[in-house]
């Protein structure tokens, strides 16, 4: 089973999916930006940068390309996404090969933790247009198989519990 985490900018996902690294399930764990850029010939930090040069939808479509060819390998992994994969319509042709959790974080967390980092384009929209692309985005992120809440993110004891949850599902 492929686990895929999503949520807001600065919700945590990179923490909590690197918070199995080393697993006795076999899990390998990813984060996405780190493996597009990768891809792109880049450090992670100059995505935002690549992003501005060339489109944010230029972005979608290779992180897309990139998510893809990782499901479909062979390995279980967990995967910290982007804020704005699930938005993508491909995504969702993913669905079959994976289980997603939501990390449900509230906006004001998330915007503290985002609001002075140069390298995420979207927070030129400020407070109000980031409140409102999280308004946007939520009822997408609450199609996850399982949402976790900030109190149960800290109540996940190791990946067993994690894997355990999501196969009840």
């Amino acid at each position: 089973m492929n686990i895929l985490v999503c949520g807001f900018m600065g919700s945590g996902k990179t923490t909590f999916a690197l918070g199995f690294e080393g697993n006795d399930l076999g899990y390998i764990t990813y984060d996405l930006d780190h493996v597009v850029a990768d891809h792109l010939g880049i450090t992670h930090l100059e995505l935002g940068e690549w992003i501005n040069k060339n489109t944010l939808q230029k972005f979608r479509d290779v992180e897309m390309e990139v998510l893809t060819n990782l499901v479909n390998q062979r390995t279980m992994k967990i995967i910290a996404l982007g804020g704005g994969t699930p938005t993508a319509e491909k995504f969702w042709d993913l669905k079959d090969q994976t289980k997603l959790v939501f990390l449900d974080v509230p906006f004001e967390t998330c915007f503290n933790r985002i609001k002075n980092d140069s390298n995420r384009p979207l927070t030129a929209l400020g407070e109000e247009g980031l409140r409102d692309l999280y308004q946007k985005r939520l009822p997408i992120y609450k199609k996850a198989d399982l949402i976790l809440s900030e109190t149960e993110i800290k109540e996940i004891e190791g990946l067993e519990s994690l894997v355990h949850n999501l196969s009840s599902i």
